[in-house]
């Protein structure tokens, strides 16, 4: 098992090193796999250079990896990114492992933890409330607009062949098969939702996802 460590402060003025001091007791501590953030917490953690950084080495290798992390909220603020993150680990077989909260996504033997799912599954709870307020809001604000004749959807482009798109889109298509979200692949990539919108359809199709 290999473990890297994350560790995040919201400004310069913030000291890490009580974090960092925490890792440097625990089981296979390498500074080589240590990745410091200085962010704040409302910026989703796959918008963060260094988490980026740590997701791609972890994901580039093989072996079983262990991210370990002083607690949670170290992912992000907003529950929904949170639940984001650890869903994206789990797809990529990434154990999480939170100091604080005291549990890991995975046992030693490669399975699911049932304890660390049911902290999760309570997590989910309240940011399914949260997902549904935000998309009643949404679907209020979109027939305001139509009401208003501000809104008509999206106009259709035009249309390239299935293969060029997915050779000329690689990057997106790796990271749609990472389990990475569309926002995340657009702050990452530059890609438009669109795009990575028409990118996973071809892919479902396929059935490569």
């Amino acid at each position: 098992m290999t473990y890297y460590f994350y560790s995040r402060t919201s400004t310069v003025l913030q000291n890490s090193a009580r974090q960092i001091e925490s890792f440097k007791s625990h089981e296979g501590f390498d500074p080589s796999r240590l990745f410091v953030e200085r962010i704040q917490g409302n910026v989703p953690f796959m918008e963060r250079p260094e988490a980026v950084k740590m997701f791609d080495e972890i994901t580039n290798q093989s072996e079983r990896c262990t991210v370990v992390v002083d607690s949670t909220d170290r992912l992000g603020r907003n529950l929904l990114d949170i639940l984001n993150t650890i869903s994206v680990f789990k797809k990529n077989q990434i154990n999480l492992k939170s100091l604080k909260e005291g549990f890991s996504t995975f046992l030693d033997n490669g399975e699911e933890n049932p304890m660390a799912n049911l902290v999760i599954s309570v997590m989910g709870s309240i940011g399914e409330l949260s997902r549904n307020q935000i998309k009643s809001r949404s679907m209020e604000g979109i027939k305001v607009a139509q009401a208003l004749g501000k809104f008509k959807g999206r106009k259709i482009g035009s249309v390239q062949s299935i293969d060029k798109t997915i050779q000329r889109h690689a990057d997106v298509v790796l990271k749609i098969k990472k389990g990475l979200s569309v926002r995340d692949i657009n702050t990452i990539t530059g890609k438009s939702s669109t795009t990575i919108v028409n990118v996973r359809k071809i892919l479902l199709n396929r059935g490569e996802i």
